[in-house]
Formats: structure tokens, C-alpha cells, sequence
């Protein structure tokens, strides 16, 4: 099997890092436009992506496993390519420094893959980018949270 794996240095703390990749009331202002499912262990999520003319794409998964503030780990459910997983693993690096370790594998050998594991990676890449961009642009994400 292979996988991608990138590590992304952000100016942030890492408890905002966390909240930013796990909150889906956040996640819908930099990764996806729909997203549903609150992080818990065995719980179900999905994002959907609305694509214009080419309709909707929307991806199902589980999470498998948390640690607040250090790793999350999920996997697809209906991936092309197989049994695929997203691990994210958060580092502090000082009181505004975090960093981000995206792996995401699970992608079998053959060369016929090679499309989602490049697509894989440049996704994430461009992905992080929209994140932080994100975070720069809102210092305070609480007015985005619902309200209990």
C-alpha cells in the first residue's frame, strides 16, 4: 500500500489548529461546503463538495481514531481506490507555532491508482493552503460556531 504524506508549519497555536480541522461549523469556510459529523471515535462523517454543472460529489467516512490536539485518523467508506485513510497528526512548536502531518494511504500498489494518490496530495497541498489563508483571515472562528 502507499500513501502521501505532507507536514505543513502554521503561526497558530496548536489547540486552534485542532478546533480549525475538527469543528465542522469551521471546516465548511475552507475544505468542503457541506460537512457533517462531529469527531467522535466509530461516529460516521461526510463532506460533499458542490461542483457547478458537474453536480455534487460527496465523500463518506468513519472516524477511527482521536486524541484531542495530537491525531485524528479517519477512513473512507466509498473511496475508488479501496480502503483509504487520513491520518492528521498536530505538533506545538511553541505558544504560536503548530505543525500539521496530513498522510493519506491506504492506496494500493498497481499504477492504475497513481491518479488518486497524485490527486491525493495535491488536494491536501491546495487544501492547507485555503486553511491557512482561513485562519489569517479570521483570528476569532468562534462567530462561527452554533450557539448552544
Amino acid at each position: 500500500m502507499r500513501e502521501t504524506r505532507s507536514v505543513f508549519e502554521f503561526n497558530e497555536p496548536v489547540d486552534r489548529l485542532w478546533q480549525a480541522t475538527t469543528v465542522y461549523e469551521v471546516l465548511v469556510h475552507w475544505l468542503a461546503d457541506e460537512v457533517r459529523g462531529r469527531p467522535k471515535e466509530g461516529g460516521d462523517f461526510s463532506w460533499t463538495w458542490h461542483l457547478g454543472i458537474e453536480g455534487n460529489f460527496t465523500s463518506h467516512g468513519t472516524y477511527k481514531k482521536i486524541i484531542p490536539g495530537k491525531e485524528l485518523i479517519m477512513e473512507w467508506k466509498d473511496h475508488p481506490a479501496g480502503d483509504i485513510f487520513l491520518q492528521l497528526i498536530f505538533d506545538s512548536l511553541g505558544d504560536n507555532k503548530s505543525s500539521l502531518t496530513i498522510v493519506n494511504g491506504g492506496f494500493p500498489n498497481s499504477d492504475a491508482f497513481n491518479v488518486w494518490l497524485d490527486g491525493a496530495k495535491d488536494g491536501w497541498d491546495s487544501q492547507v493552503h485555503k486553511l491557512i489563508e482561513f485562519l489569517k483571515e479570521n483570528p476569532d472562528f468562534s462567530k462561527f460556531l452554533k450557539k448552544p
